[in-house]
């Protein structure tokens, strides 16, 4: 989607400045692909670096992260244009008529940057404080099994016979299996719980394997439920802790290769914004994501690495629109400079976020278990990387300049 946009927008552009529609359209994808290009490359060469050094689940989700951007810069730089240019060759129109959601904005972003800043921080500082009280008084409770070690069972049960969490967490404690994330997963086609998780510690009850001891004790506290194990996974606690270190320093070389790239591409001081961005929405994310009552996992992690694909995008398509606007001698400030770029690029980050959320939000209602944790982390970071963007990236980058305007190289 967001490629996509960022051309129809050039193209927008290009027709408002008069030009026919041919010519609107190759100037649309002409002036477009540097900012498609700058943006892709630094998300696949996260994936690169997830792959090197992640392990198991990262390195497969690296692996479909490159997959996409691959294709989805192949369809929306050459099939798109193909199909524009059959549109062109065989239509009568003339121009396109586009709805514009946001016209000709003038907002003054940042001057609110520092009221913004000291929001974020709040909001970091609770949050982790949070998450750092429980991650030592009880691990469980903020880590879930894939970190901790731990086993996972997964029933189905009789229709109609639900049984509420609370009611499942009682029958669980009374069997010494304290501290169990219970969460029921929803059958797509019925929109009802068909499928109920437990997740427990991987030290034995009573001699009991913790599996057969959440078998045994839903079957005999809940016999009318007929509760019928459709699947089983285990972790070891070295494994779990392995993929702990492994994934936080996946995350910090992505970060470090994100630095190099747009220090060369644009400057330093943009690339210090754009990590600055990338840290909050990654601290953010986390911490209002266990203040929510979730889990750390995996999954979580998947969300986080996401996040950061699609907030460098963010940054980045600002970036190149103040570069463009630099190179462009245009008057003013390098301040009114940076809030004329954020007004010019509004309508399409209005556009991607919205569309990109309509799927989240889907997600979010619809999906239960792992899909659901992976949707609301996805919800507050979408949220999170727009807004830090104008008001993180940017302000780093006004801070670093000192308010003067930067001599862009001609990469």
């Amino acid at each position: 989607v967001d490629a996509n946009v960022l051309i129809f927008e050039r193209m927008r552009e290009e027709s408002g400045t008069g030009k026919r529609l041919w010519s609107a359209v190759q100037a649309g994808f002409d002036r477009a692909f540097i900012t498609i290009f700058d943006s892709n490359i630094t998300t696949l060469l996260t994936a690169v670096i997830l792959f090197i050094f992640g392990s198991g689940p990262v390195r497969g989700f690296a692996v479909t992260l490159s997959a996409g951007i691959i294709v989805s810069m192949y369809t929306a730089l050459v099939v798109s244009k193909l199909v524009f240019g059959l549109f062109a060759r065989h239509s009568q129109a003339k121009e396109f008529r586009m709805l514009q959601i946001v016209k000709q904005p003038h907002f003054d972003f940042l001057r609110h940057w520092k009221g913004a800043t000291a929001l974020s921080a709040a909001i970091i500082v609770v949050s982790w404080a949070y998450l750092g009280y429980w991650a030592n008084a009880k691990p469980g409770r903020i880590f879930g099994v894939d970190f901790t070690g731990g086993s996972s069972v997964t029933f189905t049960f009789e229709e109609g016979r639900r049984v509420p969490v609370d009611q499942v967490r009682k029958v669980l404690d009374a069997a010494q299996l304290k501290e169990a994330h219970i969460q029921y997963q929803k059958e797509v086609e019925k929109g009802e719980d068909k499928y109920l998780h437990v997740k427990t510690g991987g030290d034995p009850v009573g001699g009991e394997h913790p599996i057969s001891a959440v078998r045994g004790a839903l079957t005999n506290g809940f016999p009318e439920a007929n509760f019928s194990v459709v699947s089983e996974d285990e972790v070891g606690a070295q494994v779990g802790s392995e993929l702990k270190s492994r994934a936080a320093w996946s995350i910090i070389l992505a970060l470090i290769g994100i630095i190099v790239y747009i220090s060369w591409r644009f400057e330093f001081g943009f690339a210090l914004g754009a990590i600055a961005a990338l840290a909050h929405d990654v601290l953010v994310t986390a911490g209002v994501f266990v203040l929510c009552g979730r889990q750390m996992s995996l999954t979580t992690v998947a969300a986080l690495l996401t996040i950061v694909g699609y907030s460098v995008n963010d940054t980045i398509v600002l970036f190149d629109r103040i570069r463009e606007n630099v190179k462009l001698k245009k008057q003013g400030t390098f301040t009114e400079i940076c809030n004329l770029s954020v007004n010019q690029t509004l309508s399409r980050t209005v556009l991607t976020t919205l569309t990109t959320l309509i799927t989240v939000v889907m997600l979010l209602v619809f999906g239960g278990g792992a899909i659901n944790d992976f949707a609301l982390a996805l919800f507050i970071g979408l949220i999170a990387g727009t807004y830090s963007t104008i008001y993180i990236a940017t302000p780093v980058a006004l801070l670093w300049h000192r308010g003067k305007t930067p001599e862009f190289s001609s990469k």
